[in-house]
């Protein structure tokens, strides 16, 4: 070896002791930075003409697990859509049943504070407190659906301004991925620059599930499951309009990608003629071929989770409805209204359809007496038409009996009482929702209701505003008709709790549901259908919570192989910086000592 080639072996060796002193640094001081992966400096030998001529450092590389980061994105995904699904139910479960062990808030509190005020009234029938009491708490009850109605609805609107919020995170990431790209494209690719990258991969992996394919020059492709093209050669953009307002029927805009280029620099909009590619569709029930990430989870909570939730409110206030109005239509009021106008707007249309059989029975009270004038048969065979035609021509002594087109019936008797017997009448058909109803005369008209609705919503309901202005009109009694000769009504007196009783028992009797989505159609009382509702959302919140827990799980143990593989080992990285320590100080005494021999050689030829 001659003194020349000495000197470049030092020199370079020199040069990749130091390269490997930074590196090794780097990594030390980046041991608790969160997404940094641990450095090498690869090195060669540098050979000239077959003979050694020292060391050559080559590129900096990441030592990293390609598998591993693949699938460590993969289940962050899933761990984001479980975890927005667990939080978004644990909140509606919370707020629309109330915290567990809280107690007075929730749907069973109510129907628990009804039950006590109708046994309360059953007892003191005549007493105006009780019938105040009785409804002020089915005034809370429905006041309590209607707001959870509401209230589910809310949170849909909240689901829906996340997932605006979050297109416009998701088109930051890929506008920055687009900027890494083009350094890549430029030749200027560091160690440094594939560390941001991944960062914002794995961000962008939290919102969405996605999958990335490497192009030339180290660039990379990102696609969206179902193979939508989120970043290529050019970046793409989510456009989404987020609705107004949510109500149960609201059609959502459509979440679609377009290439920047197609849509307007100052707005953001697509220009005109452009079309995108729908990444999730649009209307009342989206779909998407989307499995994770928070994007899923909230389009997931937003379209389905809380529409089901709503669906069973909403079956739940048709239950009520039913149920209440049912007992307080077969009872009457001592002393009884004298006149009694139909909450059934519509109800010719479907009247002559129904399936018709029985006999009800309509009592004209003398108010002053209790005593019974007269008591008329209505025949559930006749149609619309000729019932109203025979009652009125029955009655007209008394007062006027008129059915508005299709409806409401009303029937008014002047200073005479009115008293309904159900008797065996039955208006029977299935409703619009599949539901097997069978009404009574008084029901089906809608002539005494407890609850009446306020709006287009299922939950929209109150108390009848004619017995909120006057609490006497609640019924408590019952109208008992001997039809073994010419048929003959008795109203019992102000004690008479047999109508109360029919109240009381409305809460346990049985009733039509259909399907609202994991809770299934069956015969169901107010009282079960509630506790059913607190348990299945219970379930389903547990279900979540043990996913997230196992998606977490999971996660932790895939950081744990990525980080033995990619993370900083401070006891190790400290031991290669005594190494590369050495191998400078032995490159820089190779280097003296040449420089040395050199001197010498000049002193000689002196």
């Amino acid at each position: 070896m001659t003194l020349t080639t000495a000197l470049s072996t030092a020199l370079t060796g020199l040069d990749v002791a130091r390269r490997n002193l930074q590196v090794t640094a780097n990594n030390v001081a980046n041991v608790n930075t969160e997404g940094f992966v641990r450095k090498k400096l690869e090195q060669s030998s540098l050979v000239l003409d077959g003979r050694g001529m020292g060391a050559r450092a080559e590129e900096v590389e990441r030592i990293t697990d390609r598998f591993l980061t693949t699938e460590l994105r993969r289940q962050r995904s899933v761990l984001a859509r479980d975890s927005v699904l667990s939080d978004g139910l644990a909140n509606a479960q919370n707020s629309l049943f109330g915290r567990p062990g809280d107690s007075g808030s929730g749907i069973q509190a109510r129907l628990s504070d009804l039950a006590t005020a109708l046994e309360t009234f059953s007892v003191q029938p005549e007493k105006t407190a009780s019938r105040i009491t009785v409804l002020g708490a089915v005034s809370d009850l429905v006041d309590r659906i209607e707001t959870s109605g509401e209230l589910v609805q809310k949170m849909r609107y909240d689901a829906d301004q996340q997932i605006s919020q979050l297109v416009g995170e998701i088109n930051s990431d890929l506008l920055a991925l687009d900027q890494i790209n083009n350094e890549f494209a430029r030749g200027v690719p560091t160690a440094e620059l594939e560390d941001q990258r991944d960062r914002l991969l794995d961000r962008l992996a939290e919102k969405l599930d996605i999958s990335v394919v490497t192009l030339d020059r180290n660039t990379i492709a990102v696609y969206a499951r179902g193979g939508t093209p989120l970043l290529e050669y050019s970046p793409r953009q989510l456009v989404y309009s987020p609705a107004a307002q949510v109500e149960a029927g609201t059609a959502f805009d459509a979440i679609e990608v377009y290439d920047i280029s197609q849509l307007d620099e100052d707005t953001g909009e697509p220009l005109a003629g452009e079309t995108g590619v729908a990444l999730v569709s649009g209307g009342s029930s989206p779909s998407t071929s989307l499995t994770g990430g928070k994007l899923k989870g909230l389009l997931e909570l937003r379209d389905s989770r809380l529409p089901e939730l709503a669906g069973q409110f909403d079956e739940f206030a048709e239950l009520t409805r039913f149920a209440l109005n049912r007992a307080h239509n077969a009872a009457t009021a001592s002393p009884p209204p004298t006149a009694l106008t139909g909450t059934n707007e519509t109800a010719a249309t479907t009247y002559d359809a129904a399936t018709r059989s029985g006999t009800a029975y309509l009592s004209v009270i003398d108010r002053s007496t209790g005593d019974t004038v007269t008591t008329v048969s209505i025949d559930m065979a006749d149609d619309a038409a000729t019932l109203v035609a025979n009652l009125s021509a029955a009655l007209s002594a008394y007062g006027t009996v008129t059915l508005s087109g299709d409806g409401p019936l009303a029937i008014d008797l002047g200073s005479y009482g009115i008293a309904i017997s159900e008797g065996d009448s039955s208006i029977a058909f299935t409703d619009a929702d599949g539901r097997e109803r069978d009404y009574g005369f008084s029901h089906y008209f809608g002539l005494n209701d407890l609850v009446v609705k306020t709006g287009d919503a299922a939950t929209a309901l109150a108390v009848n505003p004619v017995l909120e202005a006057d609490p006497s009109l609640l019924a408590a009694a019952s109208l008992e008709v001997d039809t073994s000769g010419t048929p003959t009504g008795v109203l019992g007196g102000a004690g008479d709790n047999r109508g109360a009783l029919e109240l009381v028992a409305a809460l346990e009797r049985e009733f039509d549901t259909v399907t609202q989505g994991t809770l299934p159609g069956r015969s169901a009382s107010m009282r079960d259908y509630a506790v059913d509702m607190v348990a299945v959302q219970a379930q389903a919140v547990d279900r979540l919570r043990t996913a997230t827990d196992a998606s977490e799980g999971l996660v932790t143990d895939l950081e744990f192989r990525r980080d033995s593989v990619s993370g900083v080992n401070l006891d190790e990285e400290m031991s290669k910086l005594v190494l590369y320590q050495q191998a400078y100080t032995a490159s820089a005494r190779v280097l003296t000592t040449t420089s040395e021999l050199f001197d010498e050689l000049m002193n000689l030829t002196r």
